[in-house]
């Protein structure tokens, strides 16, 4: 038997319904791809792009949807009665392993992260590694980005009831946010802080500035969202009165994030603390001091 007789066996009397049910998907992929090539060519915002975008995609899938149901509403009712019974049995004893799959299954079509991604999730955070059906692995990394040497996994199933925050979702460039707590003697000073913080950045960042930035800007256009343009910004966390942070945003390569946080953190504290005393004023204070513990310095004992 070739391949048609034998699915015409497995489906006997429904080609019809698998001949539109086919039809209506591919109409439905084609129409959510014109109007995204559409609304790519509009003089509009990129919230506005994504927002109708959203909108509209979610609408024709919905009706295809419901077109498909309708057509197959016969054999579905049929179908459901006679696996209703089992379905419950199984849900009820495999709650977990159930939504381990159904986390999986999401985690491939949605891909709120993929192999390479920094996340957070659930008080973790580290290196996606692996994704398999049940378990995602990730490489743990600590606040500076550097891997501790541990392996965490975390329950698929999870997604579905914790939210996560994905720290590399626009490709080779993140934004990086450095803060750098500011002694209370400093305070007096603002715009001199900001300045050498500015330096230290614009100098850490120097090599990809200027492709970060046209980086940012093309995912802008392309996911129809208004992404920061990755230029350096600096600005004060003072919900501390007592405590003033200063914030550094920065657009660098995703594994290059601890390298530069260093960097501007190093850069930055060395130019707005005091420059220490060179060697020769060292020898000279120690040579001061000596010659009048013995009372024998010239310069003591020149008249004035």
């Amino acid at each position: 038997m070739s391949i048609f007789e034998r699915l015409a066996a497995w489906i006997p009397g429904q080609w019809e319904k698998v001949i539109i049910t086919a039809v209506l998907i591919g109409l439905a992929f084609l129409v959510s791809n014109l109007w995204a090539r559409y609304l790519a060519r509009m003089e509009i915002s990129a919230e506005k792009r994504r927002m109708q975008l959203v909108w509209v995609r979610n609408v024709i899938w919905f009706v295809a949807m419901l077109i498909i149901v309708s057509v197959w509403a016969s054999t579905i009712a049929g179908f459901a009665l006679s696996l209703a019974a089992v379905a419950g049995a199984i849900l009820i004893v495999s709650k977990e392993l159930v939504m381990c799959i159904h986390g999986y299954f999401y985690a491939t079509l949605v891909q709120p992260y993929k192999i390479g991604d920094v996340i957070e999730f659930n008080q973790l955070r580290g290196r996606v590694v692996d994704i398999d059906m049940f378990a995602t692995t990730l490489v743990e990394l600590d606040k500076a980005g550097q891997r501790t040497g541990k392996v965490a996994e975390f329950p698929n199933g999870l997604l579905l009831t914790h939210p996560l925050v994905n720290a590399s979702p626009n490709g080779a460039f993140a934004l990086h946010a450095i803060r750098i707590p500011m002694p209370e003697r400093f305070s007096h000073d603002l715009d001199g802080i900001e300045a050498a913080a500015l330096a230290a950045a614009d100098h850490a960042t120097a090599a990809w500035q200027e492709e970060a930035m046209t980086h940012f800007r093309k995912a802008s256009e392309e996911n129809f969202i208004a992404l920061p343009s990755g230029k350096t910004k600096v600005s004060w966390d003072f919900s501390d009165p007592e405590h003033l942070v200063l914030v550094i945003r920065v657009a660098c390569p995703i594994e290059q994030r601890a390298k530069v946080e260093q960097a501007v953190f190093r850069d930055t504290w060395r130019a707005l603390s005091p420059e220490p005393p060179t060697l020769s004023a060292n020898r000279l204070v120690g040579r001061q001091c000596t010659c009048f513990s013995q009372g024998s310095c010239p310069a003591r004992a020149a008249p004035p």
